[in-house]
């Protein structure tokens, strides 16, 4: 990885530490509209002793620990925070995504689909581990960070019993290979030979009509393996040492571990889109959760992948499934081969009856868990980017605009929503969080809205535009390295690391801010037909919005006692934004 970390680190930034005054003043703009005068005013003053006693200390910790670093202060951190989390992956952690079947429907089987997306993956992984993979630029022609593409591959988080650990096997060529899951039974299948090459594709397609054509009933117990992935992760750690114990066990372990991804073919109900993405997210039965990166094959032959969070972030995913999904009729290159069913081995495990019976019990609390959710899924057709852009503001203002007056007619009120800003402009840089409740959409919606003291339309138009700015400049505070959450993160880190004299002024200010009502993501691919994710906040909403040229495409997660509320605020988001277009005559 040298030409993606040492080569290309010079050309990127270092992640800042902002100055404290800056971050405290900008607290107060982002919390004011979440809070009540008093509460506000109370806060204030927090913060002004905050930032004259420990916060100062705290500050310059900080600055230290930034200077030390060669790369981003910030990214150990909040890699850490990722695996000191105690919640089930597939709800706290994981991120799922379909492809549109557009993109490989004239791949006819199940198998051909799965081989190439095996050969694909696996080209891509070659080319990182011998520096051939492009170096990718922004629409700007800038550089941006790559440093942790190998994360993809040959990666999984490892329960542990108060912390998790991220493994990433050794970057080779030779002999690599992948692990295939179907009905219950765990296939290792090697994709590069002694030399590094990968084999045809034809072969990798003849091992997996081999594998299916097998029919091998699972061993008792061996189907609910998967489970340990999906269960809370302390449980998941005692379960997982309990397995270990057997040699054979322990080996099958290692070898998933250092698998270079998972493919898993699942046989799920996935008619509709809403259950091809629970297939895909939640479905534990087919899912070893903890691995970086699982490609699913479902039962009626659509692409999805469930990835686990820990090291990777959304836009680096799509770059690389963009490219797998646009090669899909590239031409294969073809070596000297084995013969076809000599690059499958199955995985035999020794399950106990305690074991069992262990595994059971996990199986009936994430099956508990995953069926807590409700998912829904929209496309909004009646406006796109194209539509948006004739107001002259940001199609991703426009949009969290109509969120927040989404919000407003369902709740009544407005509370925090988390927008994640990429910073891959930073050596090492992960993403950092715009609050996008402003006091500027507060202004604008509570005037659209009020039917006793309705604004003209040109008041209106004029609050819409102020909104819409604060939204872009908010981001672009945050592209500068000037966000206020991640700052408010690095200085409470600063208190468990130092242990100085404990303050509730950074944990009360996340706290306010980290409400994640609604925690939003938005990844504009053509490829994507949903993406989808648990929310954060249990008592709230994860939702996901593509807008693309034409359309915005809508997932939203929510526990099932939310269900109606996720479906009135898709409709209400559908609704706000042709009463923004109404208004603005576009």
């Amino acid at each position: 990885m040298e030409k993606y970390k040492e080569q290309l680190q010079p050309k990127l930034k270092k992640l800042p530490v902002p100055e404290l005054y800056e971050t405290l003043a900008r607290l107060n703009e982002w919390i004011s509209p979440l809070v009540t005068a008093e509460e506000l005013a109370a806060f204030q003053t927090k913060a002004t002793t905050f930032s004259t006693s420990v916060g100062a200390l705290l500050q310059t910790e900080l600055v230290e620990q930034m200077e030390q670093t060669t790369g981003s202060w910030l990214a150990p951190l909040w890699q850490k925070s990722y695996l000191e989390s105690r919640g089930p992956l597939q709800s706290e952690s994981n991120f799922a995504l379909i492809i549109k079947k557009e993109y490989y429907d004239q791949i006819k089987s199940k198998e051909a689909r799965a081989a190439q997306l095996i050969y694909q993956l696996t080209k891509i992984y070659l080319s990182l581990a011998d520096g051939t993979y492009p170096v990718e630029f922004t629409k700007n022609n800038q550089h941006v960070d790559m440093s942790f593409y190998l994360n993809f591959f040959k990666s999984c988080r490892i329960p542990g019993n108060k912390q998790d650990s991220f493994y990433r096997g050794e970057t080779q060529t030779a002999e690599i290979y992948i692990m295939i899951f179907v009905n219950g039974v765990y296939f290792r299948l090697d994709v590069t030979n002694a030399s590094g090459q990968i084999y045809p594709l034809e072969q990798l397609q003849e091992n997996l009509n081999y594998i299916q054509s097998l029919e091998i009933i699972p061993k008792q117990g061996e189907e609910l393996i998967s489970y340990l992935t999906g269960v809370e992760r302390g449980y998941s750690y005692v379960l997982y040492q309990q397995l270990k114990q057997d040699e054979l066990n322990y080996q099958n372990l290692q070898q998933i571990e250092d698998a270079l991804f998972i493919l898993s073919f699942s046989n799920g109900k996935d008619e509709s889109k809403e259950e091809c993405i629970n297939e895909v997210l939640l479905n534990t039965s087919h899912q070893f959760l903890s691995k970086t990166t699982q490609a699913v094959i479902t039962k009626n032959g659509h692409i999805g992948f469930n990835m686990e969070h820990t090291a990777i972030d959304g836009v680096p995913t799509l770059n690389l499934l963009t490219k797998i999904v646009e090669s899909f009729n590239a031409p294969a290159t073809t070596i000297a081969t084995k013969c076809s069913s000599d690059l499958a081995q199955k995985l035999d495990w020794t399950l106990t009856s305690q074991m069992i019976d262990s595994l059971e019990a996990a199986r009936k609390l994430v099956e508990e868990e995953n069926g807590s959710y409700s998912i829904k899924h929209r496309v909004i057709s009646a406006i796109g980017k194209e539509r948006m852009k004739q107001a002259n503001v940001s199609p991703d203002a426009f949009f969290h605009i109509a969120l927040a007056m989404a919000q407003q007619t369902v709740f009544g009120k407005l509370r925090s929503v988390y927008e994640p800003v990429a910073m891959r402009m930073y050596y090492e840089g992960r993403t950092e969080s715009a609050r996008s409740i402003s006091e500027e959409k507060k202004q604008f919606v509570e005037a659209f809205y009020n039917k006793n003291k309705r604004q003209n339309q040109e008041a209106l138009v004029t609050l819409f535009i102020e909104a819409a700015k604060a939204h872009s400049d908010r981001i672009i505070q945050c592209q500068n390295g000037k966000g206020v959450e991640r700052h408010l993160f690095g200085l409470q880190k600063m208190i468990v690391r130092s242990e100085t004299e404990t303050t509730t002024f950074t944990a009360e200010a996340l706290r306010i801010l980290g409400d994640d009502f609604i925690s939003t993501t938005g990844i504009p691919y053509n490829i994507l037909e949903s993406f989808s994710f648990g929310p954060v906040n249990k008592s709230g909403f994860g939702l996901y919005y593509g807008i693309l040229e034409e359309e915005v495409i809508l997932t939203i997660s929510a526990k099932k006692n939310r269900e109606q509320q996720a479906i009135q605020l898709l409709e209400g988001i559908e609704q706000a934004m042709i009463e923004l277009a109404e208004l603005l005559a576009i």
